[in-house]
């Protein structure tokens, strides 16, 4: 069950990339949770230079951090539009020393600004960021719903100690609401995703010493391939899907 959204934003920032083109025109994706405090933009910046992707989802990193990669990826050439993802827990939620870790990472003083953000190369139309129901098991969890104008690109990063199953089911749930096309990109911290509704799998691929927990799942379009490629810069590998609209 979804707790509650906590960020609205509607951005249209110079129309940064080309809308989803016609049926058969390849689409690029990636997931990559990119553990920030080990690494930082500077260092993330030429892996995602190298793969392209028309919409990355990316875990474990600040706001700023997002802006400062699209920043440089602007500056090699490629327009990347970023969209930030803190996952804000409620002050009550806040509290808990279970979420305590979340204003670490990214030095905050404030409000949080550690959680989530997508790249996309694609004009975006809206986009908010949503909370899963609180479990005192483990830190606030969250989602993005990012709306690409024809496609829904749903960013998540899911719970540890058993936390993730009811957060799996909400996920599958924001999936059925969407219309029309939908990718599900993010670290599910899960091995086995089982059935989401009508999504299907890209494949599965050992990401971190822990297996394949990072996923792309799709629903309205065709999976032409899917790979992993090997960096120094995270515990995790990006997972690269090229889908069919």
């Amino acid at each position: 069950m979804i707790a509650r959204s906590v960020l609205l934003v509607v951005l249209l920032l110079g129309g940064c990339g080309t809308a989803p083109g016609p049926v058969g025109e390849p689409l690029r994706v990636m997931t990559w949770n990119v553990l920030t405090s080990r690494s930082d933009p500077a260092d993330w910046a030429p892996v995602i230079a190298e793969q392209r992707p028309d919409v990355a989802g990316l875990q474990e990193i600040c706001a700023a951090e997002a802006t400062e990669l699209a920043d440089l990826l602007r500056a090699r050439g490629l327009a990347y539009t970023a969209v930030p993802g803190p996952v804000v827990p409620t002050p009550e939620e806040d509290a808990a020393p279970v979420n305590a870790a979340l204003r670490r990472p990214c030095g905050d003083r404030g409000a949080v600004t550690y959680g989530l953000a997508v790249l996309t190369r694609l004009p975006v139309i809206a986009a908010s960021t949503s909370l899963f129901a609180p479990d005192r098991r483990d830190e606030q969890r969250g989602y993005q719903r990012v709306d690409l104008g024809g496609l829904v690109v749903v960013n998540a990063h899911l719970g540890l100690d058993g936390t993730a199953g009811p957060q799996l089911e909400a996920l599958a749930g924001v999936a059925a609401g969407v219309p029309g096309p939908v990718v599900v990109l993010g670290d599910l911290n899960r091995t086995d995703v089982g059935r989401l509704g009508a999504l299907t799998s890209v494949g599965s691929f050992p990401t971190t010493g822990a297996g394949a927990i990072d996923h792309v799942l799709v629903r309205g379009l065709g999976v032409v391939s899917a790979r992993t490629t090997e960096v120094s810069v995270s515990d995790h590998r990006p997972l690269v899907a090229e889908l069919r609209r």
